[in-house]
């Protein structure tokens, strides 16, 4: 049953998504603003490609659920965070800690709100051809995993790169 204003499904996937945010924010304990972007070990994603990485998405999954009114302006574009990319050591081309994280939950923060409010319809369109469809059918299916799977495995990433760094468990 829903309401012309909200969606189980919608619903569902920000209470989920509330918890991957709340997650995102324990990790930041105690992480130095200087070692954000450090790389401990080759062939390893530090904690700013990852929140970097993970700030694009909240965009993308508002475009999907025809709601390019509320994209937030990021402070970067994809050359540094996008899917492929390779995750370097810091050598000033990464924005600060506090610039990547305020992007990354202003723009999953927004992404709660509207959540709720998407029409079942919506989420049951096919995507376009490209990508994204060969590995998903419908925008549902897209989001679902953008705002859980894709973003528990690159805080994953991150829960890893603490304890490479020496900061341990955070929990």
């Amino acid at each position: 049953m829903t309401s012309d204003t909200t969606t189980a499904i919608g619903t569902h996937l920000a209470s989920s998504l509330g918890m991957g945010v709340w997650y995102a924010r324990t990790l930041l304990t105690d992480v130095d603003p200087d070692t954000f972007a450090h790389m401990p070990m080759d062939n390893f994603n530090h904690a700013a490609f990852n929140y970097g990485h993970l700030a694009l998405y909240p965009n993308k999954m508002l475009e999907m659920i025809d709601r390019n009114d509320a994209l937030i302006d990021l402070p970067f574009g994809d050359d540094l965070y996008a899917a492929g990319v390779e995750c370097v050591e810091q050598d000033g081309r990464y924005q600060s800690m506090e610039v990547i994280t305020n992007a990354f939950f202003e723009g999953h923060e927004r992404l709660m709100e509207i959540l709720p409010t998407v029409d079942p319809s919506i989420m049951a369109r096919e995507l376009p051809e490209g990508r994204a469809r060969e590995m998903f059918t419908t925008v549902g299916n897209a989001v679902t995993f953008m705002s859980s799977s894709h973003t528990m495995m690159h805080l994953g990433q991150v829960s890893m790169w603490r304890r490479a760094m020496g900061l341990g468990s955070c929990m």
